[in-house]
C-alpha cells in the first residue's frame, strides 16, 4: 500500500493486515518497539483545510510515536490564505522534507491532482475528504467494531444520522461491506436520504425503531449544518432528537451486548442523550484510543510497502 485514499480500493486483506497491526499496537500500549519506529528522520505534515480534533492528534501522536517528526498545517496561517493553490504548498514541503502528507480538505476531487503532482517518493493520507470519505475512520471503526463483535458477518450495524452529509458513514459502509457485515442499516429523516448508489450494501429505513430492532452496533452521526447549502436543510434540533436520537429508551430495542459509537464531535442532545453516550454500551472513547493504533498501522504499512 503506497497511499490511502478510499477504503473502498482496499481488498478485505488489506484491511484485515490493518486491523491485526493496529491490535499489536494496542496490546502494547500504543507503543511500538524500537525496531518498529519505522519512520525515524521522516517528517510528517498535517495538512488540516477543515477543522479536527480527533484525526489530527492522533496523526499527529502516532506519527511520533513511530519516530517521525511533524508539523501542522492549517489555511489560515498558510500560504494558502494568499492564493496558492494546494499543489504548490505541498511541493514546497516537499522542497523542505517532507514525506508523508495527511490531507483535509472541504472540498471534493483533489486527490487525482495532488497524485499528478507530488513526487514519486512522497505518501498521501486522506484525512477527509468534503463528504465524500474519511478512510483512516472508517478504519478505526472497524477496529473497535471487530474487538467486541469478532466476526463482522454475524452483526447487524445501524448507521444513525444525517447521512446525505457524512463522509464517515459512506467510508465505514465501504469498509463494513468489504468485510462482509452481515447486514448493514442506514436511517435517517427523508430529509437526509443519501444517494443509495453510494452506500452499496446497505439497506436505508427512515424508521428508527424498526432499524434499531436487535443490532449489535450502532453508530450515531451529527448533523452536519456546515454542509448544507441553505437553512432550510436545518431540521428542528428538538424535534431532531425527538423523532431521530439516540436514547436509552430506543437502546433496549437493540441486543443486550449493543455498542454505541460516534466519530466525534458529539452533539449531545441532539443526536444522543447523555445516559447513552456516557453509559455502559459506549465504546466512544475506545474509538479515540483505537484511532492512534489505526493510525500507527496505517503508517508502518505504508512505509513498509515504499517502493
Amino acid at each position: 500500500m503506497k497511499h490511502l485514499l478510499y477504503l473502498k480500493n482496499l481488498d478485505q486483506e488489506t484491511i484485515t493486515e490493518i486491523l491485526d497491526t493496529a491490535e499489536h499496537f494496542l496490546n502494547h500500549d500504543n507503543q511500538p518497539l524500537g525496531s518498529e519506529k519505522l519512520l525515524q528522520d521522516k517528517t510528517l505534515a498535517n495538512v488540516f483545510f477543515e477543522p479536527s480534533t480527533r484525526t489530527r492528534s492522533s496523526f499527529q501522536i502516532a506519527a511520533r510515536k513511530l519516530g517521525a517528526d511533524v508539523i501542522n498545517i492549517d489555511e489560515e496561517h498558510s500560504s494558502r490564505a494568499k492564493g496558492e493553490t494546494l499543489v504548490d504548498t505541498l511541493k514546497s514541503l516537499e522542497a523542505m522534507g517532507v514525506n508523508y502528507f495527511v490531507i483535509r480538505n472541504k472540498h471534493s476531487g483533489i486527490f487525482d491532482e495532488i497524485l499528478e503532482n507530488i513526487d514519486h517518493n512522497s505518501r498521501l493520507i486522506n484525512a477527509g475528504e468534503s463528504n465524500i470519505s474519511h478512510p483512516t475512520q472508517g478504519l478505526l471503526d472497524l477496529l473497535t467494531i471487530r474487538r467486541h463483535k469478532k466476526d463482522f458477518r454475524n452483526i447487524k450495524t445501524v448507521i444513525l444520522g444525517d447521512l446525505s452529509h457524512s463522509r464517515v458513514a459512506r467510508s465505514l459502509t465501504e469498509g463494513l461491506s468489504i468485510m462482509g457485515t452481515g447486514e448493514i442499516v442506514i436511517v435517517s429523516p427523508i430529509d437526509y436520504k443519501p444517494d443509495m448508489k453510494l452506500f452499496n450494501g446497505a439497506e436505508y429505513t427512515d424508521n428508527i425503531e424498526s432499524a434499531l430492532s436487535d443490532a449489535d452496533v450502532v453508530v450515531t452521526l451529527r448533523v452536519q449544518k456546515e454542509r448544507m447549502d441553505d437553512e432550510t436543510q436545518f431540521l428542528d434540533q428538538s424535534k431532531y432528537f425527538k423523532d431521530y436520537g439516540l436514547t436509552s429508551d430506543r437502546l433496549k430495542l437493540c441486543k443486550k451486548d449493543v455498542i454505541v459509537m460516534h466519530p466525534g464531535p458529539m452533539n449531545r442532545g441532539v443526536e444522543i442523550e447523555n445516559t447513552v453516550a456516557d453509559g455502559e454500551h459506549s465504546v466512544i472513547t475506545e474509538q479515540v484510543t483505537n484511532g492512534i493504533a489505526t493510525r500507527m498501522a496505517i503508517l508502518s504499512i505504508i512505509e513498509r510497502g515504499k517502493d
